[in-house]
């Protein structure tokens, strides 16, 4: 696959959520600035919004020009070096409030004339701007004060080094869009129709030459549905979705099903086959149907003039016929669109069958599915014959032992997906030889090289109809290993904490990412476990293809480099060690590094000797990960470090599985970004210590997971006005008041 595509999705994705946090902190944080920050804030805005319009139009090239891959990737790099930039200007106004509020709670405290929700309700007011604030300023003199100090301060927050970050942002920024600006004309773009992702195939109602596998029960089903009447249905006609994931064989089954009606059993009076694809033209499928067993002559087709004219043919031809229509690779999720191309279906007979394609269960929705079928990768023993079959073509399979032994391997990469077989079997076929066989075998899925019409290009036609910050979300589900399952609760929080949520968005409308993703088959539900997904196979393979080394694990033994360009890091526990001696030969890592998910290691094996080894470790691996977003420490023995003040951006702490520490850092308390605080101990009283005296600090957390021991009696958690849910053990609570 293209580096350059996949590059440039992930630039437009990152740029245009760059976009919506500079214009954000320019309306929120704006009038607090000096002259010269506002000048660089204008100028980074103005330079974001043209480069964002120059990496729209570069994606179009679609992979062709190796130039543009390079730029696309060092617009991302700015991209995040400039949020990081914007972050610490947040930090600095939480840093502030956060100490005017420790000054002003000491003073209360000792003169008795100021309550905890007033200086929490004056801190929160003093973040809005100055006409909103000086209205609701209150009578209490001391809340006064509280906002007086922090506009005073918000306006000496920056530093020159502050400064200088955000003036190496900007100038990084207008030489990307100089050199974009040139090399687009260079490639006479500007002259160039906008072109659309690759249609990777035209089909038709005609069988492959190639043998059927499988799908039985499903295509006996399909053929009672067709034969069935729905006497409930309003409609002569019912609507019959096949749904499921690009390449599982959605069109091969409706193939099969419609040559048995086509060919023998004469149950129709009229069938026709429409390939729509991704652009739904109802004035053209409407004429194709008119056309369709010389319902209309060449001369009558010429002379339409109008959808409407088409419409009323249609009708008029069909009038109370019985008929089957298949639609073929539906991706419209327009409800008036349907309804147009099928309103001259309403004069049809009782009895007729509309068939429709799609990978998105929305489509078979809003296109009133009557009746829906799932399909799923094929079954083991049908899928190894495929497999042979694409494979070895000609060829006999038993004549090569060695290369059945291998593909044994092969096939459990493809996760039963038709397409994938075949994508590979194109590759095997024309050298039967063992060691052509074990290079393909010893490569990913996404690595192995594909035509336009392999699994790949057929993933990226979904992947890129996605909205940016669904892209994003798809995308680091290649941080986990393969079936790993994740809570959407827990994977909500660090989509959140990556900005793929945008903080203002409830969790209500962010569970909607995930419905989003399991309505066109990326993702499933796990069986019998209540909100947890996992990703598709073939799904986390394209999504570490287009991660590109962002998102890398190290899973088992250690035997790979760490790639330069890694963002997110997944690693076993028993390779810290190891991780941490590659992080301190490279510093482009630790410095770029956004996620670190350290998952368990065989406890029962470790040593107390290897603990503090692995403790050691972990201290010396976060001390300069200063732009973490997420951290998760999976190790029953492990110790969060006194020392992470540093890590200014994390916004997601997961250490609930860390049951020996005995104390909360106190830099923890300085960690002004955390919006998700998990947490777990037998040394609950000290922990709980720990919070009263530091958690009102924390004025951005949202989410807090911790035993009732804990939880219960914290007295100052009422100042946490962001606090939406907190878990006592099993127990899940929403906060319904700010002084709870």
């Amino acid at each position: 696959m293209a580096t350059t595509a996949i590059g440039g999705w992930i630039a437009s994705a990152c740029i245009s959520k760059l976009v919506d946090k500079v214009c954000s902190y320019a309306g929120d944080q704006y009038e607090y600035q000096r002259e010269d920050t506002k000048d660089k804030l204008r100028s980074l805005k103005e330079s974001l919004l043209t480069v964002q319009e120059l990496v729209c139009r570069a994606e179009r090239l679609q992979g062709k020009e190796t130039n543009i891959a390079n730029q696309l990737r060092g617009i991302k790099d700015a991209a995040y070096q400039a949020e990081d930039v914007l972050d610490l200007f947040d930090y600095r106004v939480l840093e502030a409030q956060a100490e005017v509020m420790d000054k002003v709670t000491t003073k209360a405290q000792v003169m008795g004339k100021v309550t905890t929700n007033s200086i929490s309700s004056a801190i929160a007011g003093s973040s809005s701007s100055c006409s909103s604030s000086s209205s609701s300023i209150t009578t209490l003199s001391s809340d006064s004060t509280v906002k007086r100090s922090v506009r005073a301060l918000k306006r000496f927050l920056f530093c020159d080094e502050d400064l200088t970050k955000l003036a190496a942002a900007v100038t990084i920024f207008n030489e990307i869009d100089s050199r974009m600006k040139t090399l687009l004309e260079l490639l006479k773009l500007e002259n160039r129709a906008p072109e659309h992702p690759v249609q990777w195939r035209t089909t038709t109602s005609m069988l492959d030459t190639t043998k059927f596998f499988g799908r039985v029960s499903e295509g006996k089903h399909l053929k009672k549905l067709l034969i069935q009447k729905n006497k409930k249905s309003s409609q002569p006609y019912d609507v019959i979705s096949i749904v499921g994931i690009a390449g599982v064989g959605k069109t091969a089954l409706a193939q099969k099903v419609y040559s048995i009606f086509y060919d023998k059993e004469k149950h129709f009076d009229f069938m026709a086959w429409l390939h729509v694809s991704n652009k739904f033209d109802v004035e053209r499928l409407i004429k194709e149907l008119v056309q369709s067993v010389h319902l209309c002559t060449a001369a009558e087709l010429s002379s339409i003039s109008s959808l409407d004219q088409a419409q009323r043919i249609l009708k008029d031809k069909l009038k109370g016929s019985r008929i089957l229509v298949v639609f073929d690779d539906v991706w419209n999720e327009m409800s008036s669109q349907w309804e147009n191309l099928c309103k001259p279906l309403q004069s049809t007979s009782k009895g007729s069958k509309l068939i429709v394609t799609t990978r998105s269960q929305n489509v078979a929705n809003i296109n009133g599915a009557t009746e829906i079928v799932h399909l799923d990768g094929l079954e083991d023993e049908d899928y190894w014959e495929h497999f042979l079959q694409c494979a070895f073509h000609d060829a006999n399979p038993s004549q090569f032992p060695q290369l059945e032994s291998i593909g044994q391997e092969l096939v459990k990469k493809l996760a039963g997906s038709p397409l994938a077989a075949q994508t590979v079997g194109n590759l095997l076929k024309f050298k039967l030889d063992e060691k052509h066989w074990e290079t393909v075998n010893g490569r990913k899925l996404w690595q192995i090289e594909q035509k336009e019409d392999g699994i790949m290009p057929a993933l990226r036609l979904s992947y890129v109809r996605l909205p940016d910050h669904l892209k994003q979300c798809i995308i680091y589900f290649a941080l986990f290993p393969k079936n790993y399952q994740l809570r959407g609760d827990a994977l909500i929080r660090m989509w959140r904490a990556h900005g793929f949520v945008n903080k203002e968005t409830p969790d209500e409308t962010a569970y909607r990412y995930i419905n989003d993703l399991l309505q066109i088959s990326f993702i499933r539900k796990v069986a019998n476990i209540e909100d947890h997904y996992v990703v598709h196979d073939l799904l986390h393979d394209f999504a570490e293809s287009i991660s590109n080394g962002e998102h890398f694990r190290i899973e088992d033994d250690f035997h790979v480099s760490i790639p330069t360009n890694v963002r997110h890091l997944y690693v076993n526990a028993s390779n810290i060690s190891t991780v941490y001696a590659s992080l301190e030969e490279n510093i482009e890592i630790k410095k770029n590094l956004r996620s670190l998910i350290i998952c368990k290691a065989d406890v029962a094996s470790w040593s107390w000797t290897r603990t503090s080894n692995f403790n050691y470790a972990l201290e010396e691996t976060l001390k300069e990960l200063g732009s973490l977003r997420v951290l998760v420490l999976r190790h029953p023995a492990g110790v969060l470090p006194n020392n992470i003040q540093h890590m200014v951006h994390l916004r997601y702490l997961d250490i609930k599985e860390s049951r020996e520490f005995t104390f909360l850092p106190t830099s923890l308390f300085g960690l002004y970004h955390l919006q998700a605080l998990s947490l777990q101990s037998r040394y609950v009283n000290r922990l709980k210590i720990g919070l009263e005296n530091g958690i009102s600090r924390l004025t951005q957390l949202r989410y807090l997971d911790a035993p009732p021991g804990i939880i219960s009696g914290i007295k100052l958690i009422g100042k946490l006005t962001f606090l939406q849910e907190f878990n006592h053990g099993n127990a899940k609570k929403r906060k319904r008041t700010a002084s709870l």
